[in-house]
């Protein structure tokens, strides 16, 4: 089979397509022919060697798929060859097959796309789990979620709204802002040009919000902090700060991380407010948690609640192109990787 490896830690070229063995699955595993990949920044920062527990290269990365079901191990009972299935694993999906287990695939709702199945679950159940698990986002409360108009971002929004919240976004441009606006956002604030907290803080009239959902860190981190009404919860599940448009550097992250103060516990305190962070990839222990929200998602999306928003799809010989796509922050919603079996 044809997969895309990390030959070692740097920027998008360092992937290179080659020749491999097909996995072949475990007792309890599913092997997947894969028809589309969904990318996500985690892919980027594990192409750059500064995600936790990233493997060694060389290593075929990549986390979210959707395919068919094309070989089962002997103690399989969820899964037959043929289903179409998507899912997700902590590497292994930039690639014409994946073995996973059997937990952690789950079946493609008849309507949904190969396309749309390769962009549903890493966005849907981060912003599942951030909203409502970390955040118990409760109805007609006010929320904020930085990079709006990314895959999450838009999942953030979608989900807010059916609990009929209040929602406020950053951007990095307009025509993002356009995007985020057309998908259901009540307020945006181009980052690039205003203060995001001052201009909440106004329209609230001094109240703040209930609830951040933030994948940024970094120079957004303080200001959002104090934005917190009483009570009030900070999720954060990246620091996308820290990295640059074009490449990694050290001297970036670092500088990144330092503005992001420590948060004491008597500030807790006396604050009433709270912070969590997640990271969705270390969650599989918790499957049978993560496969009950993915159906409760899969719901939604068959009652029309949730719809993922793809931004552009690339075939799988352009994956390097779809990383630097990724990585240039040029893209909305989800960047997908096709691949024709034919």
């Amino acid at each position: 089979m044809k997969a895309a490896f990390v030959t070692k830690y740097g920027g998008p070229d360092v992937l290179q397509i080659q020749e491999t063995e097909k996995p072949k699955p475990g007792a309890d595993q599913i092997q997947i022919q894969i028809r589309a990949i969904g990318l996500n920044f985690a892919d980027v920062l594990m192409r750059t060697g500064i995600y936790p527990n990233t493997p060694k290269p060389p290593f075929i990365p990549g986390m979210e798929f959707s395919g068919i079901v094309s070989e089962i191990g002997s103690k399989v009972t969820v899964h037959k060859p043929g289903d179409r299935v998507m899912g997700y694993s902590r590497t292994g999906s930039h690639a014409e097959y994946v073995v996973v287990n059997q937990n952690m695939a789950g079946q493609i709702p008849e309507s949904m796309s190969f396309e749309e199945a390769a962009s549903f679950l890493v966005i849907y159940l981060t912003a599942y789990h951030g909203l409502f698990t970390l955040g118990k986002l409760q109805p007609n409360e006010k929320v904020l979620v930085h990079a709006a108009a990314g895959g999450v971002g838009l999942a953030v929004i979608q989900l807010a709204k059916h609990y009929n919240a209040e929602v406020f976004g950053t951007v990095g441009s307009e025509f993002k802002r356009n995007i985020a606006i057309e998908h259901g956002l009540d307020h945006c604030i181009i980052y690039t040009k205003e203060n995001f907290a001052p201009i909440i803080k106004e329209a609230t009239g001094g109240y703040g919000v209930d609830l951040i959902m933030d994948a940024v860190g970094g120079r957004v981190f303080r200001p959002g902090w104090k934005l917190l009404a009483p009570m009030g919860r900070y999720i954060i599940y990246g620091i996308a700060d820290a990295m640059g448009k074009d490449s990694f550097s050290y001297l970036r992250a670092s500088k990144s991380i330092i503005t992001m103060p420590p948060i004491l516990l008597t500030t807790l305190i006396s604050s009433n407010k709270t912070i969590a962070g997640f990271n969705l990839s270390t969650l599989t222990n918790k499957a049978d948690y993560l496969r009950k929200a993915a159906d409760e998602l899969r719901k939604m999306y068959t009652n029309g609640v949730v719809k993922p928003v793809i931004g552009k799809t690339f075939p799988f010989e352009q994956i390097v192109d779809a990383h630097a796509h990724l990585q240039r922050r040029e893209s909305f919603g989800k960047v997908v990787v096709t691949i024709d079996h034919t």
